[in-house]
């Protein structure tokens, strides 16, 4: 059997990677065609992929997930990924099937193949290039939002989630582009992998693991990692994805639920704790066969692995409470 392991066992690195890239003229992709939807309620798919006893689609609640960067191309190729190309396009189904599936006990998965930008752009000073970069990734986002919006209808809640690249591009949406309508109908925003600047949000930090209409972010380091905060600590939006507070106490690995690692390996149970730390949640080094393979203190491919069944018992404490909000029926 073909062991696939998860975006947990990677080790980040820019061998190979030139950041000599070329901007190319890319036709922006048609969200009204089902190819340009990785996930989509009217695809199989694999955002209907379940690997826990936590059945997907619980309360029929949308999920609108962006992936991470998974865009690394060499000397010669562009700022930007063409999500026209077959190959590209599968690029996505990696986060989709092992990140997006965290989200998907609240409903259907609605996730774009867009025009994201290359991995070179965190490697350079921000310029002209990374900024028109960025800015082409965003436009799709915004427009697969406005489409997905469409298709779920004005009375609809929906909930946001994201991981790094991905999350930098929901941060500009909530910030820029959400009407008051739908940040009323917003239950949570995942905004995980990349800082969230607390003191200049639109909506706030989740409190407790029961709160709507917040976001909930975090990085997951090592214990003795060190890293650069892009804002300052006191501004940092940052949740513990164990206990769903804000304060700093630690949480043990005793309550940390089925971590997934692999598709064709059981869920972990008890592998990591977590501890909010300097704007970030640090935890100890996972130890599973294979995590030999992890030479980083970085967990950041991990972020949402790491605390997967954690994330889908908050998904559905998060939706009963929006329910009960509301007063409607389960």
């Amino acid at each position: 059997m073909k062991r696939v392991f998860l975006l947990l066992l990677l080790v980040l690195t820019s061998c190979g990677l030139s950041l000599d890239l070329v901007e190319k003229e890319i036709p922006a992709p048609d969200y009204g065609d089902l190819n340009y939807w990785v996930a989509h309620p009217e695809k199989l798919d694999l955002s209907d992929s379940v690997f826990t006893s936590r059945s997907a689609n619980q309360f029929g609640i949308p999920v609108f997930f962006v992936s991470p960067t998974i865009y690394f191309p060499k000397k010669g190729g562009s700022w930007n990924l063409d999500p026209s190309s077959i190959t590209s396009a599968h690029a996505f189904d990696t986060p989709v099937k092992y990140q997006s599936t965290a989200f998907n006990v609240a409903g259907p998965v609605y996730s774009p193949a867009y025009r994201q930008s290359a991995y070179q752009v965190y490697n350079v000073a921000p310029n002209a290039a990374t900024a028109k970069s960025y800015a082409i990734a965003y436009a799709d986002v915004r427009e697969a939002f406005r489409v997905f919006q469409k298709q779920i209808g004005p009375q609809s809640p929906f909930i946001l989630a994201s991981h790094s690249q991905g999350t930098d591009h929901l941060i500009r949406l909530i910030q820029n582009d959400l009407r008051k309508d739908e940040l009323d109908r917003l239950v949570v925003a995942y905004l995980v992998g990349m800082p969230v600047n607390d003191c200049d949000m639109k909506i706030p930090v989740c409190e407790s693991p029961s709160s709507t209409g917040c976001y909930t972010s975090w990085r997951t380091y090592h214990t003795k990692a060190k890293f650069h905060n892009k804002y300052p600590v006191e501004c940092i939006g940052v949740v513990n994805p164990i206990s769903w507070a804000i304060a700093p106490e630690y949480e043990s690995a005793a309550k940390n639920l089925d971590v997934l690692i692999s598709d064709s390996k059981p869920l972990f149970q008890n592998l990591v704790s977590a501890k909010i730390q300097n704007g970030v949640v640090v935890t100890e080094r996972p130890q599973f066969p294979g995590s030999i393979l992890i030479r980083t203190k970085n967990y950041h491919r991990g972020d949402i692995n790491l605390y997967y069944g954690n994330i889908q018992e908050n998904v559905l404490t998060r939706c009963l409470q929006y329910l009960k909000e509301q007063g409607r029926q389960e």
